[in-house]
């Protein structure tokens, strides 16, 4: 058990809500306020490009029972916009201020949007439950949706929308879809998929301009083409919410917070600490510094952070090896590790348009990571040859049992 005190959590989404009960669960004495900017009770948000578009009947988004929230000081409705380090003070819109012993700061991020249409009608972006409840509605009525970014987020949207029978297009500057998340290669086998659903991809080409047209919107392309919807979303990725500690002292490396690997800030007098979104932490597995998007990351990394609070004397570190997934049509694409474009990637059990496959990515003659469409065993079952730096040989003997069995 820790002395009473109180922690002060910044951010009432994933990663807040998992470190106010990580710390319940760990027997922590102290008071827990547990501060949101949005009205709406926590809520799960990786159905708002899914299950919550393609349905009109009630989904469910809470993220626990609201009986679990009793002695936790939940303010909703109110946003942080400073902090002093130094009291541990965090100065709200409202006026007020509350101060803590510790501060967690997991404020997530926001949907960048495309200069000069961020007061254009039918150009939406899809962050929260507000713009997943105005992209419903609009996919209601709409004969045609352009998404512009065909990253993870796109690429759900895009899925979810023909499930309603909307026509989609997307257009995505690089040569394939999620080339960020996956590279190329797998890139082309989710391109190939969105096609046989029926979706229009232009690849390799960027938005030039976007423009009211007759309660329509006309989107001009960077290699002079012409495009018309009843709806544009732009996915074109997500900002870090830290500019409201750009005067606090804390270690910012570009807009996310830099924390070492118990999750502590920098420039936090071992009183600040960062979870999710925001966060960027060294990796010993992976070298270097990871900053992940992802909901699994998130929860762990609250784990780490409510431990560390309750019993500094044993601390914990956080060196995941990061797992996401992506549910597009009735496919299911899992991520398991760090992959990128410039690894070398090899197929190791069945072939790229079989159903299901694994992709393994290495990295000088190392497993890095694999990318699995369908096939979860294949994939998790990797996690100890990602951890182990496996080599080809060890990497092609485990896809044999995957296929002899």
């Amino acid at each position: 058990m820790t002395r009473a005190s109180r922690v002060v959590i910044v951010g009432a989404s994933l990663g807040g809500v998992r470190v106010a009960g990580g710390l319940q669960r760990a027997g922590f004495e102290g008071e827990i306020v547990l501060l949101g900017d949005e009205p709406h009770n926590p809520y799960d948000r990786p159905p708002l490009s899914k299950s919550f578009l393609t349905s009109d009947d009630e989904v469910s988004l809470a993220l626990q029972r609201d009986d679990l929230y009793e002695g936790i000081d939940l303010r909703l409705g109110v946003r942080a916009t400073g902090l002093d380090v130094s009291s541990g003070t965090v100065a709200l819109d409202d006026g007020d201020e509350v101060a803590g012993d510790h501060v967690v700061v997991a404020t997530g991020s926001a949907a960048r949007q495309l200069p000069g249409t961020e007061d254009l009608d039918g150009v939406l972006t899809l962050r929260n439950l507000d713009d997943a409840t105005r992209l419903r509605d609009g996919l209601r009525s709409a004969d045609r949706l352009l998404i512009v970014g065909a990253g993870f987020i796109g690429c759900e949207v895009a899925a979810s929308a023909r499930h309603r029978g909307v026509e989609v297009t997307m257009v995505e500057p690089l040569d394939a879809p999620v080339v960020r998340g996956v590279g190329p290669i797998i890139g082309g086998v989710i391109a190939d998929l969105h096609r046989a659903h029926g979706v229009t991809l232009h690849l390799g080409t960027g938005v030039d301009t976007v423009r009211p047209d007759g309660g329509r919107t006309e989107v001009v392309l960077s290699d002079g083409r012409h495009d018309t919807a009843d709806l544009v979303l732009v996915g074109i990725g997500a900002v870090p919410n830290t500019d409201w500690l750009a005067d606090s002292g804390l270690t910012l490396d570009g807009p996310a917070l830099l924390t070492d690997d118990r999750l502590r800030v920098g420039g936090g007098s071992d009183r600040i600490w960062a979870v999710g979104d925001v966060a960027k932490w060294p990796s010993a597995t992976f070298g270097g510094n990871l900053r992940m998007e992802h909901w699994t990351n998130v929860t762990e990394m609250a784990g780490v952070v409510a431990r560390n609070i309750v019993d500094p004397s044993a601390p914990a570190v956080h060196d995941p090896v990061p797992y996401v997934w992506s549910d597009q049509y009735e496919h299911k694409v899992q991520v398991l590790g760090v992959v990128s474009g410039d690894d070398d990637v090899e197929f190791v059990a069945r072939e790229p348009g079989e159903d299901p496959f694994l992709a393994a990515y290495f990295r000088d003659g190392r497993l890095r990571g694999v990318v699995g469409m369908d096939w979860p065993r294949a994939v998790m079952v990797a996690r100890s040859l990602i951890v182990d730096g496996a080599d080809r040989a060890a990497v092609t003997a485990y896809a044999e049992t995957l296929t002899s069995a």
